[in-house]
């Protein structure tokens, strides 16, 4: 009898995900990310986001690509006209979400920057793999970014 070869694959493997907590409106928030991280997300397009159980919805998405560390940065809303990008974290107001990320060191620095904002209640490092609802999403965001910011 043949013996089956099986892989586990790790979607998120270069992929880490922020939570945010915070009262501030996008811009707001972006205007001090870029300020304390030293980066320069810019807002897009909003992503639109397909529901299976009800309409499209559109959240506040920017987007930073640091060319120097090959890092992809997107800061999106979790909240549209009361629906969630993330039904799963209804507490979380915003996710900043890191492509290709050096280490988990960076990720540690970045939270305790970012909890330093004024207006920013919480920041929680999200274990991805526990999120049902992620990989759909991940698949949106990268076709967004394709639509968006490759034309642009």
């Amino acid at each position: 009898m043949p013996k089956k070869l099986s892989k586990n694959i790790n979607y998120f493997e270069d992929y880490r995900l922020l939570a945010i907590v915070s009262n501030l409106k996008d811009y707001s928030l972006c205007f001090h990310i870029n300020g304390m991280l030293k980066q320069d997300l810019v807002k897009y397009d909003d992503l639109i986001f397909d529901f299976s159980s009800g309409p499209e919805m559109s959240f506040s998405w920017y987007y930073y690509h640091d060319s120097k560390n090959c890092t992809t940065y997107y800061l999106m809303g979790n909240k549209s006209e009361g629906s969630y990008l993330l039904p799963s974290q209804k507490t979380m107001d915003y996710f900043l979400l890191i492509k290709d990320v050096l280490n988990d060191d960076i990720i540690r620095s970045y939270a305790n920057s970012l909890r330093k904002i004024s207006g920013v209640s919480a920041i929680f490092n999200l274990n991805m793999e526990q999120i049902k609802e992620l990989e759909p999403l991940l698949e949106s965001i990268e076709l967004h970014e394709l639509e968006v910011v490759r034309k642009s």
